[in-house]
């Protein structure tokens, strides 16, 4: 796991722009198709990590991956094309990456992805393409996909990573035009008079935060930590200005999350919900 702690106050005035995610080009590598035992060897082989592992066991005991096998079994012939094919799928992506082609590139990546569910890397790599188009919702859903199949995947919190940057950097930007809460319900604002685009993004950092991603000195960011280290980070970003004082409000009853002087809310009487279960 990283230090977001480093990685988001470590450079001075650093801003990352929520459509570009990362300026350098992930490790997007395809892995090699496992290194087997000859057919009808009585060794017994992982097709995740090439362990060994008890043939009476349904999962392998080194990484737990759903796609274990027997070597000599004939359902590993199918394993093998899927995990071939989506190797190939990610491949395919990268050159279509590099030359701009970012949508033929996701799609080739849910194509492999539909053959080999359980692969990290395609999912982490997808995740950055949706950053890139930003698609934070998307990116999000991907990079804590790769790190459920993978808890030790190396690039997908570095990506996160740069989703909460891209994160602040929106949060900021509507404090300064619209603010974080208004006096009447309607438009970009809910029944409790909460800016809805809030919400949404208080939504996906909380998705983070219980995943427990990120550490800052040695402790684990968990919602509640990672929910005041990206106001404190927002506020910082809008500087004096009054409206971001309202952030935490905001966010009030998000994953039972609530700022330290809480407010009673009721919904306005002449307001419409606009989305449904937007209360606390």
């Amino acid at each position: 796991m990283m230090s977001l702690w480093n990685k988001m106050f470590g450079k001075k005035d650093f801003i990352a722009h929520p459509a570009v995610g990362r300026a350098s080009l992930p490790a997007m590598v395809g892995q090699p198709p496992p290194s087997l035992p000859a057919r009808g060897s009585p060794t017994h082989a992982c097709l995740a990590c090439q362990g060994k592992f008890d043939p009476r066991r349904t999962l392998c005991p080194a990484c737990r991956d759903p796609d274990t096998s027997l070597a000599d079994a004939p359902e590993w012939f199918a394993m093998l094309q899927a995990h071939v094919t989506a190797v190939q799928a990610n491949d395919t992506a990268v050159q279509l990456f590099r030359a701009g082609r970012l949508d033929d590139a996701i799609a080739e990546l849910r194509r492999g992805l539909a053959a080999k569910p359980h692969y990290a890397t395609g999912y982490s790599n997808l995740g950055f393409l949706y950053l890139r188009q930003a698609g934070l919702e998307h990116a999000v859903e991907c990079l804590l996909r790769a790190l459920e199949v993978d808890p030790e995947h190396q690039d997908a919190p570095d990506h996160l990573c740069d989703v909460l940057l891209a994160l602040i950097d929106e949060l900021a930007q509507i404090g300064l035009t619209d603010g974080f809460l208004a006096t009447q319900p309607g438009g970009k604002f809910d029944a409790y008079n909460r800016h809805i685009r809030t919400r949404d993004i208080g939504v996906l950092i909380a998705k983070i935060g219980k995943r427990g991603v990120f550490k800052a000195d040695r402790r684990v960011l968990e919602t509640d930590l990672l929910m005041e280290l990206v106001i404190n980070a927002v506020q910082r970003k809008m500087g004096a200005h009054r409206a971001s004082t309202g952030l935490p409000f905001a966010w009030q009853g998000i994953d039972g999350w609530n700022p330290p002087v809480a407010i009673p809310l009721r919904p306005s009487v002449s307001g419409a919900c606009r989305r449904a279960g937007s209360g606390p």
